[in-house]
């Protein structure tokens, strides 16, 4: 089961109820909101399962010199695992001074393409 969450990444309350988005949302907004929270995540930070997230430390961080080129490919390997994603459609990043942001779009096992989905992890 999903939360529908705001776009300040607070779940939304309903006069009390929790609104499950998988009653409210069109699969391609589920699936990119699922896709926001896991860029979002750092690699090990959720307690439940340690392999999700984002090697942010290990690959981006933690290293001197990171290429853009290197850091496309880890956003894209993490876009890709997530569950309901058939392929990737569009992709833009920019990488300047260690600052990191994108914009994508996937396809979803459905054949839907999801509307643009911004993420900037280092702002």
């Amino acid at each position: 089961m999903d939360f529908l969450l705001s776009n300040d990444h607070d779940i939304v309350w309903n006069n009390g109820p929790l609104t499950r988005e998988y009653t409210t949302q069109p699969f391609t907004q589920t699936v990119a909101q699922r896709l926001k929270i896991r860029l979002l995540n750092f690699y090990g930070e959720w307690f439940a399962d340690t392999t999700y997230g984002v090697m942010y430390w290990e690959r981006i961080l933690g290293i001197k010199q990171t290429s853009k080129a290197a850091v496309d490919l880890l956003f894209q390997q993490a876009i890709l695992k997530e569950e309901g994603v058939k392929e990737i459609v569009s992709f833009d990043s920019t990488f300047r001074n260690r600052q990191y942001s994108l914009v994508f779009q996937v396809k979803v096992v459905n054949g839907e393409v999801t509307q643009p989905i911004t993420v900037q992890p280092t702002n």
